[in-house]
């Protein structure tokens, strides 16, 4: 894993490593597109990209796709 972030906040690029479990990310928002039905989050940190997927119909992010 990264040295420069800790385990409860992993960087992008390690979020494999967390597939299964509640994470907090640490980044910025680099793109956000909405339409009908789903809004898409690009969230970014220095180590790459991850794409949250968010139903219009409640508030909880219902999908991550690393990129």
């Amino acid at each position: 894993m990264s040295d420069s972030l800790s385990l409860s906040h992993p960087a992008i690029t390690d979020l494999s490593h967390c597939m299964g479990h509640l994470s907090t990310i640490h980044g910025f928002v680099d793109a956000i597109r909405d339409p009908k039905r789903m809004r898409f989050i690009v969230l970014r940190d220095k180590t790459g990209k991850v794409q949250l997927a968010q139903s219009k119909e409640g508030s909880e992010l219902t999908e991550v796709e690393f990129g």
